[in-house]
């Protein structure tokens, strides 16, 4: 970059909060930067709007210019955009996407203020590392995959998912998904709330970014397509071939490229959007065939038998009582009247004493205090279940500890809403599972122990306890609670 374009070294913003060290990337509609916080001495990434086809700066003063006569409006809506594409971003709450901390107007421009993450993107770490083995791209796949069903949950899409624009935190290795200068946001009917300009990446792009008007109209599966041409590079190495030229020519598989992914990932890169997935989470659960939708099957109702007559009992003749000689009558009378007798004596002599405690015993605290629980929201916890998004109450090295609700992404479960002890789901509980079915009852150590589980697709359900998940002891009903088994 030259200083006629970027920000010169150590300028500063923001009435001197953050120092600018250097540019980390420019693309058609901003830089970014890596500066420091000085506030806080910590590095941060500040995103500068910056449309170099119609933007001058004045390398002094680090005013920019922005457009000509003829353009002024134009870029007056790229800037509102990209100041809105801030506060979008800002409210969202999800391990996998990069958070923003400030956005604010400088230098006639705008800019916002967003994490940095040491580390690289996937793309450079194929270029340094080669093809990705299949449980680490799969596992990358799967989590920017939650974010991005994270995001459509907002009416978003993103819009520019690639290899670039995923980087891997040297920390913890978790990817993050960057750069949402190409997302749109889309109001409640689906229809686009702006009609800014839609960019394109060559292989990671779908058709109808190609085509004129093409993503108006929401569509999580516009996101999907680009997701599953990352795993196709993550896995081989190449970048897959333009949309275009994808409508008449198959997407050819190297064979890197495990047998076992290619119809998924053909599924989803499928050139009309309506034989993709509907759903990016359901293009993630066909790669992880093993977190596929699980559910209780009950057994097959068996005719009941016909009931048989009762018999009448007999009337049994009442018998008269003996009656007890009166020698044995009065010789008991004055075994009892000694024994009370002895009793009475002994209560009487009995020395009292009062109540010992054990040598050394620590007496009861009477000034209890409770404590408050500590309490979090959407935070990333890898449950028994997998990777959740977790809601309530932890303990002390926060882990879900009392009452809170778990979200899944991928697998069977979709939410679990009911008691924890430090990390275990335990307790009174509600599971929901992604294929409609539910659990209503107890958990023990992670799994079903007593309670009702319901068939959404018949509405029969099972009533007692569990082994493993699975029904153990009790009775299957059908809907309208019609014994069929006992088990």
């Amino acid at each position: 970059m030259t200083n006629q374009t970027s920000l010169r070294p150590n300028a500063t913003l923001r009435g001197g909060t953050y120092r600018i060290d250097r540019v980390l990337g420019q693309g058609g509609f901003g830089i970014t930067y890596l500066a420091t916080d000085l506030s806080l001495d910590k590095p941060v990434a500040i995103k500068e709007f910056f449309p170099k086809d119609y933007c001058d700066r004045d390398a002094t003063t680090s005013h920019v210019t922005l457009g000509t006569q003829t353009t002024t409006e134009f870029v007056k809506r790229l800037k509102a955009k990209f100041l809105k594409e801030a506060k979008n971003i800002a409210r969202f709450d999800h391990p996998n996407i990069i958070k923003i901390h400030a956005a604010f107007e400088e230098n006639n421009t705008a800019y916002y203020v967003m994490d940095f993450i040491k580390g690289e993107s996937l793309s450079e770490r194929v270029k340094h590392q080669g093809v990705l083995p299949r449980t680490m791209a799969l596992d990358l796949v799967t989590k920017i995959g939650t974010a991005l069903d994270y995001i459509h949950s907002f009416s978003m899409n993103h819009l520019d998912v690639k290899p670039a624009n995923i980087m891997v935190r040297e920390s913890d290795n978790r990817p993050i998904l960057i750069d949402f200068g190409l997302s749109k946001q889309y109001d409640s009917s689906g229809h686009q709330t702006s009609t800014t300009p839609v960019g394109i990446s060559h292989g990671y792009a779908p058709m109808e970014q190609y085509n004129d008007g093409g993503v108006n109209e929401f569509s999580p599966t516009t996101d999907e397509y680009s997701l599953a041409a990352t795993l196709y590079y993550l896995l081989s190495g190449i970048t897959p071939p333009q949309a275009t030229k994808l409508v008449e020519d198959d997407l050819i598989f190297p064979d890197s490229i495990p047998t076992d992914l290619i119809t998924p990932i053909s599924k989803a890169m499928s050139s009309a959007r309506k034989d993709r997935y509907p759903t990016v989470n359901q293009f993630i659960a066909a790669l992880n065939p093993k977190s596929e939708e699980t559910s209780i099957s009950a057994p097959t109702p068996k005719p009941a038998p016909k009931p048989e007559p009762k018999p009448q009992p007999k009337p049994t003749p009442t018998p008269e009582p003996e009656s007890e000689p009166e020698s044995s009558s009065r010789k008991w009378w004055i075994v009892g009247g000694a024994v009370a007798l002895l009793a009475i004596v002994l209560m009487v002599w009995q020395p009292w004493q009062p109540e010992q405690k054990p040598a050394g015993a620590i007496p009861e605290d009477t000034t209890k205090t409770e404590t408050k629980a500590k309490s979090v929201t959407s935070m990333f916890y890898h449950s028994a279940n997998g990777d959740c998004s977790y809601t309530g109450e932890v303990d002390d090295k926060n882990l879900p500890n009392g009452k809170g609700v778990a979200m899944w992404n991928t697998g069977s479960g979709l939410k679990y809403d009911g008691e924890w002890v430090h990390g275990v789901m335990e307790g009174e509980a509600k599971y929901y599972l992604r294929n409609g079915d539910t659990f209503a009852g107890t958990y023990k150590g992670n799994e079903f122990h007593e309670g009702v589980y319901t068939l959404k697709s018949t509405g029969e359900y099972f009533k007692g306890t569990y082994k493993e998940s699975k029904p153990a002891k009790g009775a299957w009903y059908d809907k309208a609670g019609t014994l069929i088994e006992t088990l």
